[in-house]
């Protein structure tokens, strides 16, 4: 029974990941991502997370974290464009087994800088609020149990323009169940950044919530 309720949550998480990253839009042209879909598709590689129930989550360098390198940002790739930083609130369990197994992270911050002109642009690509946070646990995968964040954002561009997106920070790794002592590696990460009209907000922010209430469920069951 235990490994059935086991394999269900691991599907459910991963099924969560192929609708988000189905959102965000893999580049495969930045005509794709801003003309037809109005999507900036930002990545990142590397890095380190911590987890204190005074800090939250966080990934900014603080008390042995780690900022992930920002390596695409559009069609620009390079191995150091800049960096992404972010934090959450404390950690609500879906089940008994705290950052262990899945649960949600209150509201927190999430900033891309890059260092490397995007369209003539250097600075703070994007700074704002990261919600509905969702920690999946997926289980061992060779050597390493796998963790995901994902999140919806809202904040602005450039400092001047109103923007909206999600992010999906995959894969967390460690060589235990990590309960939140020391921090965990992070492997990428890829965000997208769009500006959508209300309905395409609404329907945004529905899928979400639709793919944490799966994954719930599942883990509840």
């Amino acid at each position: 029974m235990t490994s059935r309720r086991y394999g269900s949550v691991r599907l459910a998480g991963r099924a969560a990941v192929l609708v988000l990253l189905a959102c965000l839009v893999p580049i495969a042209s930045q005509a794709q991502c801003n003309t037809q879909l109005a999507v900036l598709c930002v990545g990142n590689n590397g890095g380190q997370a911590a987890y204190s129930t005074a800090n939250g989550f966080h990934m900014d360098g603080s008390n042995g974290s780690m900022a992930s390198t920002v390596t695409q940002i559009g069609s620009l790739q390079g191995p150091n464009l800049g960096t992404l930083t972010l934090s959450t609130g404390a950690f609500t369990p879906f089940t008994g087994s705290g950052l262990a197994g899945s649960g949600s992270f209150a509201d927190g911050t999430l900033t891309i800088v890059n260092t490397v002109a995007y369209s003539g642009f250097t600075g703070t690509l994007f700074t704002g609020a990261f919600t509905n946070v969702q920690w999946i646990a997926l289980g061992k995968a060779g050597s390493f149990y796998q963790y995901e964040l994902i999140g919806t954002l809202s904040g602005t561009f450039e400092g001047t323009t109103a923007v909206a997106g999600q992010t999906a920070q995959l894969y967390f790794n460690s060589l235990h169940p990590w309960t939140g002592t020391g921090a965990i590696q992070l492997a990428s990460g890829s965000t997208g950044l769009v500006v959508p009209e209300p309905a395409s907000m609404g329907l945004m922010g529905t899928g979400l919530l639709g793919m944490a209430f799966l994954v719930r469920k599942r883990t509840k069951n």
